[in-house]
């Protein structure tokens, strides 16, 4: 019995020191090369962590924000901001959890991030904006507009997140996820898995319609922006399995009294019906396609995406 028992604890220990070891070597060669690494960057110390900005260009403000996910930056952006900051003051940030920004071991939520943002743009912008956010991101935006009208003008959603899929509320299998991914050695071991650099081109795969746009700078970024500081975005990926982040936005919509534009990639089906959903419940919303390109349009075809912002955000 003695036998087992020592025999056990050396196989625990060694496997414990194994995984210990990968994911080690995996955090040093996903963020070996710096690539998030900007010199015209700045940030704001939010009182849950530091939020990691870019902010370039004069005109009225304008703020982006990536996609809610744990590979996702401000890297999102990088080929449409040069472009935008022509005629405005833009803003992009990496959200908490992600990118460069501090990735705090807490509960990601809803409205932790409407707090964030609302701050951002109190705190640093210090006037009314508008934003384009993608994805997940894009309910954040509408319910900072219900709770602070005056600090957001127009809003455009790019392929915005499936309303359904927003009303899901943590359950027991959500929360024991959570409690699985968000584990220090084997919620970690799990996370390097899931966003290993063959999962993330796998995923980039099925978001491009020119897979042939799919440079290498890009897949690496997204793979040292999972990885970085440790894979704490874990912790945010932990939130949005256990539907931490999520909300009912249908009651709020027909409150809304902003501009709001939706911009979807024309060449999937279901994100056609992601933008009908919102167009449902809010009927003044206008929907702009943009041909051959999916979930990115504004890395798949920025030059046309930053021409229909601008005549979106047009003031006249």
């Amino acid at each position: 019995m003695k036998k087992k028992l020592r025999s056990f604890v050396i196989l625990t220990a060694l496997s414990t020191a194994t995984i210990h070891i990968i994911n080690r070597g995996i955090h040093y060669f996903a963020t070996m090369h710096n690539l998030l690494q900007r010199d015209d960057t700045d940030d704001y110390e939010w009182r849950f962590g530091r939020v990691h900005y870019r902010k370039c260009g004069e005109g009225k403000p304008l703020l982006l924000l990536h996609d809610l996910a744990p590979a996702s930056s401000s890297v999102e952006w990088s080929y449409t901001i040069s472009l935008l900051a022509k005629n405005h003051t833009v803003y992009a940030i990496d959200l908490l959890g992600c990118g460069q920004s501090d990735k705090p071991n807490l509960t990601y939520t809803n409205f932790l991030y409407v707090q964030m943002i609302s701050d951002f743009i109190k705190n640093v912008v210090h006037k009314q904006v508008d934003v384009i956010a993608t994805g997940s991101s894009a309910p954040l935006v509408a319910m900072v507009s219900t709770g602070n009208q005056e600090l957001i003008d127009k809003m455009v959603f790019v392929n915005p997140q499936d309303l359904y899929d927003l009303a899901k509320i943590p359950s027991k299998r959500s929360k024991l996820l959570y409690h699985l991914i968000s584990m220090p050695l084997l919620g970690t071991f799990l996370y390097n898995i899931l966003f290993c650099k063959k999962q993330i081109v796998s995923n980039a795969e099925k978001l491009f319609y020119d897979q042939t746009q799919i440079d290498e700078w890009m897949i690496n970024a997204y793979h040292e922006a999972a990885h970085i500081d440790n894979m704490h975005s874990r912790y945010l990926f932990a939130s949005i399995k256990g539907n931490y982040t999520k909300v009912n936005l249908v009651p709020f919509l027909p409150n809304i009294t902003h501009s709001i534009f939706v911009i979807r990639g024309i060449n999937n089906p279901l994100l056609e019906n992601n933008a009908r959903q919102y167009q449902k419940y809010l009927p003044s919303i206008e929907v702009i396609e943009i041909d051959e390109t999916t979930y990115l349009p504004q890395i798949e075809k920025p030059e046309e995406f930053c021409e229909q912002v601008e005549i979106l955000l047009d003031p006249k």
